[in-house]
């Protein structure tokens, strides 16, 4: 059950029904601390009481959803009080990273609000 648990978890975190889908692509790869510390991250998670499982779910919701700029702000602050605190270590930088990315990149932008269509891909000429 508890294997269970964690693939679920892991899922929609990481899947790209969340995060990969909610960011550029090349913002996403050079998240580096998320892919560092998610696994850990969601095996603390399927661990842990409901209450923290609801609230990891609330940021990280299921398809069609994606994760917003709001998403992470509330992300940050749950990381700094009462149950989200013992993940404040494991998670440090994320929210930060996400939001600035969503701030400063049309591509994260675009992403986050549905305009972006993963299924196409789109290469560009250096020349």
């Amino acid at each position: 059950m508890s294997a269970h648990n964690h693939n679920v978890i892991y899922l929609q975190v990481f899947d790209s029904i969340t995060i990969e889908r909610s960011m550029c692509r090349n913002h996403f790869e050079k998240f580096e601390r998320l892919h560092e510390n998610v696994f850990e991250f969601c095996n603390s998670v399927s661990l842990g009481e409901v209450s923290v499982k609801d609230a990891v779910f609330g940021f990280f919701r299921n398809a069609p959803a994606r994760v917003r700029r709001l998403d992470w702000v509330k992300f940050g602050n749950w990381l700094k009080t009462g149950e989200g605190g013992k993940f404040g270590a494991r998670c440090e930088g994320w929210s930060d990273y996400a939001r600035n990315s969503i701030k400063i990149c049309e591509g994260c932008r675009n992403a986050f609000m549905h305009l972006i269509n993963f299924d196409k891909v789109i290469v560009l000429d250096d020349d």
